[in-house]
């Protein structure tokens, strides 16, 4: 989800409310208001037509649409608006108490988000969410100059277990035995990272170091708060402790991913499997984004529910790469790569086959890539997968990945 570009020193943003409470008008005044350095123009509507009116004559930037417990409406208005004003952006409010949690909220967000509404704040309003909110999508993220940043590549699931966390240990420590010391995992699942224990690493630094040195953050600074791994790998970890995880937020992310790109390489990413601002940052910088899934059914609902919104996150096909991780035995009735394929309407690009190993080298914190042999499916599979980085990262525009050159498994025509 990329943000919005604005003029230097044009701080003055119109912003459009469409509510059937005119409460929710002086929620957003008075957070507005509490914001020191910008300026809003704000309006008010109640309708649905009312606000496609307001929307032509006004021209909003920033539109904010109540929603209600399933969302259809507020879809609906969307598109309408945004078929009106393709520039603007919408941004959905909602009561927490209107959606009614787990799957039900989740299939709501994934419809809003489909029918292109790109944030969300909650009720009753906050200056401190709505400025964040603002500041995701309107102010400008950093740019590196081309040929000075290395690959930023994250693994996301949309469940836990689905060995995110292993095989990204695994593929970084690949990388790195191709370029020791040029390779940065930052596990960015801050409440349960484990890549540390993965790696048998005591940290003695992590994350939360880096964002407490943030304003003198530089190549020299950065590489000092990371952990050496005997395998020629760089570990900033997660925090040791849940609570101080609050204290990495999109801002301190981008600030620390890109000078990781600045100073190695390739920088691999642990997430969280859950769609927050910390996410959608790494998303929105990430050269790669590697979805894991698991092959039974519940985690293949799961993905096919995830691939439209990364999407819709701005997270394009040829910027995805679908990883299968058989992560357990197979048994009577296992799905094939190629009934999942059909099911996501995806090529699957990377097959990683169970291996038990895997799991011995989880509790001895040895990465089993270190160890496999030339014969290992598990090895092969993993170094296939760090061969089509290695391609990309060599001919970012024009390479194709190995796996879809070679017909891997592929949806039915």
């Amino acid at each position: 989800m990329p943000p919005m570009t604005t003029r230097p020193g044009d701080q003055n943003l119109r912003v459009l409310t469409v509510s059937a409470d005119p409460a929710l008008a002086e929620e957003f005044k008075n957070a507005l208001e509490r914001i020191p350095d910008r300026q809003f123009s704000l309006f008010t509507t109640g309708g649905e037509r009312e606000a496609i009116d307001a929307a032509r004559r006004r021209q909003p930037q920033l539109v904010f649409i109540e929603v209600d417990a399933d969302g259809a409406q507020a879809a609906a208005l969307t598109r309408d608006l945004l078929a009106q004003v393709p520039d603007t952006v919408v941004a959905g409010v909602f009561a927490p108490e209107w959606l009614e949690g787990g799957s039900a909220e989740s299939a709501t967000i994934i419809h809003l988000m489909r029918s292109q509404v790109r944030d969300f704040v909650r009720r009753p309003v906050s200056a401190t969410e709505l400025r964040a909110v603002v500041d995701r999508l309107f102010a400008p993220t950093p740019q590196v100059m081309a040929g000075e940043h290395g690959q930023v590549l994250t693994f996301v699931s949309s469940k836990g277990g689905a060995g995110k966390s292993t095989l990204a240990v695994n593929v970084a420590c690949a990388l790195a035995q191709r370029y020791p010391d040029e390779v940065l995992l930052i596990d960015a699942s801050l409440q349960i990272g484990t890549c540390a224990m993965l790696l048998d690493l005591k940290p003695t630094t992590s994350i939360i170091d880096v964002v407490r040195e943030r304003d003198r953050l530089d190549k020299t600074l950065l590489r000092h708060l990371t952990l050496s791994h005997p395998g020629g790998l760089r570990l900033l970890a997660a925090p040791p402790d849940a609570l101080e995880g609050s204290e990495v937020d999109d801002e301190a992310i981008l600030r620390i991913v890109n000078m990781a790109s600045r100073t190695f390489k390739f920088v691999v990413i642990d997430t969280f499997p859950a769609i927050d601002g910390v996410l959608m940052t790494i998303l929105d910088v990430a050269d790669r984004v590697n979805v894991v899934v698991q092959g039974t059914a519940p985690a293949v609902a799961g993905a096919a529910r995830l691939l439209p919104v990364l999407e819709g996150l701005g997270v394009p096909e040829h910027r995805q790469r679908l990883v299968l991780n058989y992560n357990y035995q197979s048994f009577a009735g296992d799905l094939r790569p190629v009934d999942i394929a059909d099911r996501l309407q995806r090529t699957i690009d990377h097959v990683i086959p169970y291996d038990g190993r895997v799991l011995v080298s989880m509790n001895t914190g040895t990465p089993q890539i270190l160890q496999a042999r030339r014969w290992h499916k598990f090895g092969q599979a993993v170094l296939r997968l760090v061969d089509d980085i290695d391609v990309a990262s060599a001919e970012p525009d024009t390479a194709q990945p190995p796996s879809r050159m070679l017909a891997g498994f592929r949806r039915k025509a």
